[in-house]
């Protein structure tokens, strides 16, 4: 596939909403669960979910993603990071990456471990990001 440069806003709200719809399906299973078992699943079902994140917007234009460390890269790295880097957030050197600046804080490195609240933040820059830069006009 070719590389795309826009986005109909019917999928990043479908995005958004799928996620949205998937957190909450999260918590009600997390509250019926043992605790130990939902802090050990957490992880698990949030890191995959980065991993679904990426996958509705993959072939964007890296151009026009920037290189700036943004949440587009972020959600990129994670998703490399969990599917061909053993679970540890990746090093890139074509991006300009700042740990304090970003959504999760990962440095190269790390053990990528989302939780809910983390990936709640990140889905919504990230979509943001894909609004501002990859919405159809």
């Amino acid at each position: 596939m070719l590389g795309r440069s826009t986005y109909p806003k019917a999928q990043i709200a479908a995005c958004r909403a799928e996620m949205a719809e998937l957190c909450a399906i999260w918590r009600a299973i997390a509250a019926r669960s043992e605790p130990k078992a939902r802090s050990e699943a957490e992880a698990q079902v949030f890191n995959q979910m980065a991993v679904a994140l990426e996958g509705w917007f993959v072939h964007r234009l890296r151009g026009l993603e920037g290189k700036d460390g943004n949440p587009l890269n972020e959600v990129r790295l994670l998703a490399l990071g969990v599917t061909t880097n053993g679970g540890y957030f990746p090093s890139d050197a074509t991006i300009t990456w700042r740990p304090e600046a970003s959504v999760t804080g990962y440095r190269a490195g790390d053990r990528i471990a989302l939780s809910e609240a983390v990936f709640l933040r990140l889905t919504t820059a990230y979509l943001d990001a894909i609004t501002a830069k990859f919405a159809e006009a």
